[in-house]
């Protein structure tokens, strides 16, 4: 340990002790340096990291004081979160987008600044068409629809859906819990089918699109959300044919796509030769979610329906972060931090499998895939879940139960046991708390089992 990290450690010590309470100024620099045996620019150099940290903050001439007691408990609780989707700040590039955003301002100047075509901008919806090609999506600038990230592209899609009578969405189970938001707000009704490891059953969902009368089918075919499975080519070909043979319009919400799969992958809309139906990205999850860019990629009669209800939601997508997102691409620093996420997930994801492989109770079903974000566990059904959240919570490990996946819409019959699963996500946590923090959820679970066989 580093002068300066042993400073920072004893001022933490301090403030776990309450010898320094919020509100309260710090020892001074030479204070500390005293006690500690060290320079005062060590002791500052500790100060300026805690209020870099959000932990203290300064005031010139007078001193360094403790923030409130929130930011003070986060410096001696170190949660593990296995809720979050956004990435470790360590692979957020925004030293790199920062020079793409200056550039953009460089090269288009005012046009950023006025109201551009609803679609967005165009050098962006160019690239994507040369990026989106190869991943086995070929479509022109004309279909393209640049969005607020995919949320807005699916809340568009439905809306135009919810205008029409009768109008009914078939969904996986479980799924996203955001569409069925959507729809439920939209008042569309909402029909659900099984999505296992193994895929969808064919014969059901021709039954379905047969006797339910099914609009539109959302659909994650690859790193699933929140199971994390994908969809094998023959699934996909065999879906294709379906939704052509009953009308059905399939919108895939491939919003992870840029984190990879097998070289042999194609996304639906490849096997969708008459292109009737709609394609997603989104370019949050991988890069920066505050960024809030996702595209649509939407059938002739479809884009000016929606073209029309972008421009009454929002006239356009805010054109600076397009612009610097269409640098960033063509610069090649977009390819390079994908492939560093890629690197860094895969990593995590064989230390989950070995972890797993070693430690996890026979009773737990665990579905870890080789890329991707999502792993997906699931509990005996009898098992008290609710008691596992409260023990593994005071242990500092946050999971969240599977609810929001099966949505009140569905009817019990196409819940298809809902109980039980857990979705952990790996995108903000290290590899180590990844480790860690699977480790303590294996522990807590054989402890308690172990203690309700005891009472039995």
């Amino acid at each position: 340990m580093s002068k300066v990290d042993s400073v920072k450690a004893y001022i933490v010590d301090q403030i776990d002790q309450k010898n320094i309470l919020r509100g309260q100024r710090l020892p001074s620099c030479r204070e500390i340096s005293k006690i500690l045996a060290v320079n005062k620019i060590t002791v500052n150099k500790a100060f300026q990291m805690l209020e870099s940290e959000h932990v203290v903050y300064v005031i010139p001439r007078g001193g360094y004081y403790l923030v409130d007691r929130p930011n003070e408990e986060t410096i001696s609780r170190k949660v593990t979160d296995f809720r979050g989707v956004t990435p470790e700040k360590r692979l957020i590039p925004f030293q790199a987008f920062s020079h793409a955003m200056n550039k953009a301002i460089e090269l288009y100047k005012e046009r950023l600044f006025c109201y551009e075509d609803a679609k967005g901008l165009l050098a962006l919806r160019k690239t994507l068409a040369d990026f989106f090609m190869k991943d086995g999506i070929y479509t022109d600038a004309e279909n393209i629809m640049v969005t607020h990230g995919a949320q807005q592209a699916i809340h568009l899609i439905f809306n135009h859906l919810s205008m029409q009578n009768g109008a009914k969405i078939l969904v996986e189970v479980p799924t996203y819990s955001l569409p069925l938001r959507i729809a439920e707000k939209l008042n569309i009704e909402v029909v659900g089918i099984e999505r296992k490891c193994t895929g969808i059953d064919m014969m059901e969902l021709e039954r379905v699109f047969r006797d339910e009368q099914i609009t539109a089918f959302y659909m994650i075919p690859r790193h699933h959300n929140p199971t994390g499975f994908t969809l094998t080519e023959k699934d996909k070909k065999t879906i294709c044919q379906l939704a052509n043979q009953y009308n059905v319009l399939i919108i895939e919400d491939d919003y992870l796509a840029d984190l990879g799969s097998k070289a042999t992958y194609l996304p639906f809309h490849y096997y969708d030769t008459d292109k009737k139906s709609v394609y997603i990205r989104s370019f949050s999850k991988t890069f920066m979610p505050g960024l809030r860019l996702g595209a649509a990629v939407l059938p002739n009669y479809l884009m000016t329906k929606i073209s029309e209800l972008k421009y009454l939601s929002d006239l356009n997508t805010a054109q600076l972060p397009q612009a610097a997102l269409d640098i960033f691409i063509k610069s090649g620093m977009y390819a390079r931090h994908v492939a560093k996420i890629r690197a860094v997930n895969a990593s995590k994801l064989r230390k989950a499998h070995d972890v797993s492989q070693s430690q996890c109770p026979s009773e737990i079903k665990m579905f870890i895939p080789s890329q991707g974000i999502f792993i997906w566990c699931e509990l005996p059904k009898d098992y008290d879940f609710n008691a596992l959240l409260e023990r593994l919570s005071s242990k500092d490990i946050i999971i969240s139960d599977s609810s929001d996946y099966y949505h009140e819409l569905l009817s019990p019959e196409t819940r298809y046991g809902m109980s039980n699963n857990i979705r952990l996500c790996i995108s903000s946590l290290s590899e180590d708390e990844l480790a860690n923090g699977l480790a303590t959820f294996f522990s807590v679970f054989r402890s308690m089992t172990a203690q309700s066989e005891a009472i039995k």
